[in-house]
């Protein structure tokens, strides 16, 4: 269960990213939010498939 939990807030981080992203492909910088969106992707990928 713990596992599952863990796994659950990775996925919520990254579609937090992608939220961000899609969002900011609509904006009038579209570059910025790009950028902005790739850390919580990143972090969010990191901790679901990172070293334990």
């Amino acid at each position: 269960m713990e596992k599952a939990a863990a796994y659950a807030t990775s996925a919520l981080i990254v579609g937090f990213g992608l939220w961000i992203l899609i969002a900011g492909l609509s904006s009038s910088a579209p570059a910025l939010w790009i950028c902005a969106a790739l850390i919580p992707i990143a972090i969010g990928l990191l901790s679901a498939f990172g070293p334990k």
